[in-house]
């Protein structure tokens, strides 16, 4: 593990762009003595003040009584796949396995019937075309153990997923506020979904 002058000696070495991408995509995983490391970098080279705005919206984690509650709105929210309310809103991990040699996890946060659906489809294609493929006779027996595994560990899984969420979108959710969660919410589905590329401009501009 680097020390405090071994990180600063290293940051200074990272040319702008490098920097601000930490500042962007990388701040909240930082270590806590990197922090200032890089806030005086943003600084010192004349960089954009927003990045460190958005450095303390992503490091301003969601804790306690503010977690509980923040969970308990995404697990009563609107399901943004069928865009109804009706049942309790959960994070599903969906397993691909198919002819094409995927092999892909999503990490979903839908209502009951949605999440179960998506999971049914996967399994029938797994279970029928994923066999076809040069490494079926491996990548299929792992599916299906797997999904055999993640029946018993749901609630477990599920409660992780949503937490991990929160973690990876603290900054977007501090930014466009709880009220905006399930827009947000939307915007984790389709890319999961739909995997795209995500510029820091586009997380702003979604709402």
């Amino acid at each position: 593990m680097l020390t405090q002058q071994e990180l600063t000696d290293a940051y200074k070495k990272f040319d702008d762009a490098r920097i601000t991408k930490i500042a962007r995509f990388e701040s909240k995983s930082l270590r806590h003595i990197a922090v200032p490391i890089l806030e005086n970098e943003i600084k010192d080279r004349n960089l954009s003040t927003e990045l460190l705005d958005w450095i303390k919206l992503k490091r301003n984690f969601f804790k306690g009584a503010e977690l509980f509650a923040l969970k308990s709105k995404i697990k009563n929210s609107t399901c943004s796949h069928c865009k109804t309310k009706k049942q309790a809103i959960f994070g599903f991990h969906i397993h691909h396995c198919s002819v094409w040699n995927d092999l892909d996890d999503m990490h979903v946060i839908l209502c009951e019937s949605c999440g179960k659906k998506l999971r049914t489809e996967s399994y029938k294609i797994a279970a029928t075309m994923g066999w076809i493929s040069k490494t079926g006779f491996l990548r299929v027996p792992y599916y299906l153990i797997s999904e055999t595994i993640d029946r018993f560990q749901f609630e477990k899984i599920s409660n992780q997923i949503i937490e991990d969420f929160i973690f990876e979108n603290t900054g977007l959710i501090r930014y466009h506020g709880i009220d905006n969660i399930e827009k947000i919410l939307d915007l984790h589905n389709k890319n999961q979904m739909q995997p795209q590329e995500i510029t820091f401009t586009s997380l702003f501009d979604f709402i």
